[in-house]
């Protein structure tokens, strides 16, 4: 594509050189950088990240001769010969413009879903695409376990990737023939600009609670909620859970006709809501815990526009019910037969989101990756509400994060686990013994002093915990989820939790 075309119309300005350069691809990283190549200076993800104009005259001698900046350093270029120069007041901002136009307008091509919120966004991606698959649609994802779809994986470093990225994937999609993609939207990706252009063509609002608040990622709790809530800019029908903590706040100043909600019955639990302008379209009630062939999923009344009927997941939990009502929405909204729906839901799996790992033993096993206290706190009262003889876990969670909420989660474990290790989760660049030690301290605030240990390997700590593990007990697996590497200062090793499981009874039955 003619540079001159790629930035028509767009808050894009060409202040040197010519429209005429051939635009082969589009790189914000100066190593990929090449003749044809057009270098994007993106500023730091973050305060502490070095941004993109640091990188310009090595993109420039790797034989990048088109830039597009916000400022161009000075210096930058001395002595360089010709190269465009393109101005920009956001140059997230018109990545994401340029890359939409470089590709072709891919969305428009299939239909786009984003799925938003604090909690329960990859398992209500999951939910849809088993739904949408048992209606006979080819359906992708793209989030926090990857880009999946009929034929492909790859594994993403953001769970909203970059803008190109996006708009190569869905473009991929089309051409694949895939009709509907499901995007986990962050608030990181909204904050970012990665997803900016697209108009979804639904979307699905889970809730949102104090999180991802830290110097990495949002300096406080409204720029939270302001990034989350620019998904209703991009779509014309976002379906919110009315028992969100703050559903008012999530649905202030939205426009009229825009919001659709969905809940609990008020006898299951959903909170009031009378004259507050926003009834309920999707409805749950007489919940059920249920173990099926030595599985938990929970069955529910679903209560739709009309119709009503049954439905079972194969996953455990109120929760998990909460996000099958979102899933259901989204469905319901393109038309897919309750048939579909019920048959998608009592069969759908997700991986690192209350997984159940197949142990030839008389107890359970679960992976999951909750990692604040709301989290760990529905993990654990859907773990309780099933009896269990006992509840055991090795837990641990991921570096760069605040203190607080390593010792809130370790709290909610004190105050119900029957006994904890605490392993490493990909400390990153933290220390990982200040890590676990935060989480120690809350453990013991929550009354669990002598119910814990620290072992930092888990592939010491989980053989440990199915050493304890007797009949009847529920061994949950928390901090990992579906991450299947270790990260440390950079470097990241392989390890995945079902190996060590397998290991570990493959041993067992090679010792017998």
């Amino acid at each position: 594509m003619k540079l001159g075309d790629l930035i028509k119309g767009l808050p894009i300005e060409l202040i040197r050189g010519e429209g005429g350069a051939e635009v082969d691809e589009i790189v914000y990283d100066s190593r990929k950088a090449g003749p044809g190549a057009l270098f994007a200076a993106l500023p730091g993800a973050n305060v502490a990240g070095a941004g993109g104009h640091m990188y310009i005259r090595d993109a420039y001698d790797r034989g990048c001769r088109m830039f597009l900046v916000q400022d161009m350093p000075e210096g930058a270029m001395s002595g360089a010969g010709d190269f465009a120069e393109l101005r920009t007041q956001d140059t997230r901002r018109a990545l994401a413009l340029m890359s939409r136009r470089f590709f072709g307008y891919p969305e428009r091509r299939l239909k786009v879903v984003a799925v938003t919120g604090t909690k329960g966004k990859t398992t209500i991606s999951y939910m849809l695409r088993s739904i949408f698959e048992a209606a006979g649609k080819k359906v992708a994802l793209i989030g926090s376990n990857g880009v999946i779809y009929e034929g492909f994986y790859k594994k993403l470093l953001n769970t909203t990737p970059e803008s190109y990225l996006i708009h190569g994937f869905l473009k991929e999609m089309a051409d694949a023939g895939i009709e509907y993609c499901f995007i986990e939207a962050t608030s990181q990706g909204f904050k970012l600009h990665r997803t900016e252009g697209i108009e979804f063509d639904a979307a699905l609002f889970t809730n949102i609670s104090p999180d991802h608040i830290s110097d990495t990622e949002h300096e406080d709790f409204n720029q939270y909620l302001e990034c989350k809530k620019r998904v209703f800019d991009q779509t014309r029908t976002c379906y919110v859970n009315r028992d969100a903590e703050f559903f008012d706040d999530i649905v202030a100043d939205t426009p009229e006709g825009l919001v659709r909600a969905f809940g609990f019955s008020r006898e299951d639990g959903g909170r009031a809501r009378d004259g507050d302008g926003f009834p309920l379209n999707y409805t749950a009630r007489d919940v059920r815990p249920v173990r099926d062939d030595g599985r938990l999923t929970v069955e529910f009344l679903c209560a739709a526009p009309g119709w009503q009927l049954d439905m079972k997941v194969g996953m455990p939990g109120f929760f998990n019910v909460e996000n099958a009502l979102g899933a259901i929405c989204i469905a319901d909204h393109f038309g897919i037969g309750q048939g579909a729906i019920a048959q998608g839901l009592a069969t759908v799996s997700c991986e690192g989101r209350m997984e159940f790992v197949d142990v030839p033993a008389p107890y359970l096993v679960l992976i999951d990756f909750a990692h604040n206290s709301l989290s760990m706190k529905a993990l654990i009262d859907t773990a309780r509400s099933y009896n269990p003889n006992r509840l055991l876990f090795v837990f641990g969670l991921e570096g760069e994060r605040t203190a607080v909420r390593n010792a809130d989660c370790g709290e909610a474990l004190g105050r119900e686990a029957d006994y904890i290790i605490l392993s490493d989760a990909s400390p990153r660049t933290a220390d990982p013994e200040w890590i676990l030690s935060d989480i120690a301290a809350g453990i013991e605030r929550g009354g669990g002093a002598g119910k814990y240990e620290i072992i930092r390997d888990r592939h010491v700590s989980i053989p440990k915990i199915l050493d304890m593990a007797e009949p009847g007990d529920l061994v949950i697996l928390l901090g990992k989820g579906n991450v299947l590497y270790e990260e440390v200062h950079g470097e990241l090793t392989p390890m995945d939790e079902r190996e060590i499981i397998r290991d570990y009874f493959a041993a067992l039955d090679g010792g017998s």
